[in-house]
């Protein structure tokens, strides 16, 4: 059986509305655009409602380029959205639709996320690992509420048949 394959899309505005929102941090001129301080020092640009009094806590994600950019794993938080910063290189995320409280690969799609970028994902939102696109590692920083993962976190390893492969 030959596994399904998803293309890869730009990271833009309207494409990606339904799964949150993103600001690249790294545009100093972008980011003094929406800012009242033009100075260096932009707050706010991103809330992040983690539906929790708990305490934000930052992780790091480390991946290595793969030969073949695979999804098998998705996940999803009912309750807190989930902020990515891919710091040292671009990478690829994978995201879709929880339907009913069902993981299913069905709904996936993935973009490109470029370094410096900051990625809001909403609740409910199907996610997982990410892929390098050209380097041969990055650093990814998370921020979840402490302890998410063993508080809100709906998780599924695929079936052979559900995996999907991401094409550049």
């Amino acid at each position: 059986m030959e596994m399904k394959t998803i293309k890869v899309q730009q990271l833009s505005y309207e494409a990606f509305r339904q799964y949150g929102t993103f600001q690249n941090l790294l545009d100093n001129d972008l980011l003094a655009a929406g800012s009242v301080n033009k100075r260096g020092f932009f707050a706010d640009l991103i809330p992040l409602n983690f539906g929790t009094t708990t305490l934000p806590s930052v992780s790091v994600c480390h991946v290595k380029k793969e030969e073949k950019n695979i999804i098998g794993f998705v996940e999803a938080h009912k309750y807190t959205c989930e902020g990515l910063l891919p710091l040292d290189a671009d990478v690829i995320i994978y995201v879709g639709k929880v339907v009913r409280e069902v993981l299913s690969p069905e709904t996936i799609e993935a973009f490109g996320v470029p370094k410096g970028t900051f990625v809001k994902l909403e609740p409910l939102i199907l996610h997982g690992r990410q892929f390098v696109t050209e380097a041969e590692e990055a650093h990814i920083l998370c921020l979840l509420p402490q302890r998410t993962f063993s508080n809100d976190m709906m998780a599924k390893v695929l079936e052979e048949s559900e995996k999907l492969e991401i094409l550049l």
